[in-house]
């Protein structure tokens, strides 16, 4: 682009046009910025291992855990003084106290913990009496020493004695195993020659009974002398999962829907009792 303009000189002398050529600065355009193309990279997925999954499998026919069979005191037996000595062979043969009624949650107890296992049932607690003085230190011997027990109850009459009621709540909320021991404590062995239907009612009775006393439904049964029915078919009608008796029962099967167990008393002392007891359950 061309650019005049008049110079006017001091002598008045003639101007001269001067011309000035003009070069435009360009700015130069901006150097694109180039992304780098980046190339993806895979990572594989890595391959999974399953571990197959092993479940154990217990024989059917189980040992019975072996067990103990206690009244209280009379003026031949030193049932507190007995239980002391029992407690003392329990724990120098880490013995693992149960109830059936743990079994019955963990069933494969008998199956893992077999001749470690066992149980200790005192029978004869009247619902509507006070619980015995001799029975009461037996149970404050075993709570002392951490081990559970079957209490046998036989409910009898439609009272509940108020202090019955409150430990034997106490002692279920603890583990212990609050178990029927029939309304009349008849033999049902015998009653069931006579009249079979019976069998169911004493039962059912002595269960509700309890039930609506602690607030807990008995699961089992300890026979009144001991002597066990032919036809379980009806104590099964009152929800009884355990029959507890004397004779046999030193097996059973893990799969039956009512069990048939037995149980063994003092014989000599405790240290006698308890090879007795032991080898009959664990031969």
């Amino acid at each position: 682009m061309v650019v005049s303009a008049l110079l006017l000189g001091a002598c008045g002398s003639v101007p001269q046009p001067l011309t000035a050529t003009v070069t435009p600065t360009l700015t130069p355009a901006a150097t694109p910025t180039l992304t780098p193309m980046l190339t993806p990279t895979f990572t594989p997925t890595p391959t999974i291992t399953l571990t197959p999954t092993i479940t154990a499998t217990f024989p059917v026919l189980r040992r019975t855990p072996a067990t103990l069979m206690l009244h209280r005191s009379n003026l031949s037996f030193d049932a507190v003084q007995f239980l002391k000595d029992f407690i003392v062979v329990l724990q120098q043969n880490d013995m693992h106290v149960v109830t059936y009624r743990k079994i019955a949650h963990h069933p494969e107890l008998t199956a893992v913990e077999q001749g470690r296992l066992f149980i200790v049932t005192i029978d004869d607690i009247y619902l509507r009496y006070p619980i015995e003085p001799s029975v009461l230190q037996m149970i404050a011997l075993l709570r002392q020493a951490g081990y559970p027990a079957v209490l046998g109850v036989i409910t009898e009459s439609n009272y509940a004695y108020p202090e019955t009621v409150s430990t034997l709540k106490q002692l279920s909320d603890e583990g212990w195993e609050i178990a029927s021991h029939s309304d009349t404590h008849r033999n049902l062995g015998e009653m069931e020659k006579t009249a079979p239907r019976y069998v169911y009612t004493e039962v059912e009775t002595s269960v509700d009974k309890i039930d609506k006393a602690i607030g807990v439904r008995p699961i089992t049964l300890v026979l009144p002398e001991g002597q066990m029915v032919h036809d379980p078919s009806m104590i099964l009608r009152a929800g009884i999962q355990w029959i507890v008796g004397i004779n046999g029962g030193a097996t059973y099967g893990s799969l039956k829907a009512i069990v048939y167990v037995g149980r063994e008393g003092p014989d000599g002392s405790a240290a006698e009792t308890f090879k007795i007891v032991m080898e009959r359950f664990n031969p």
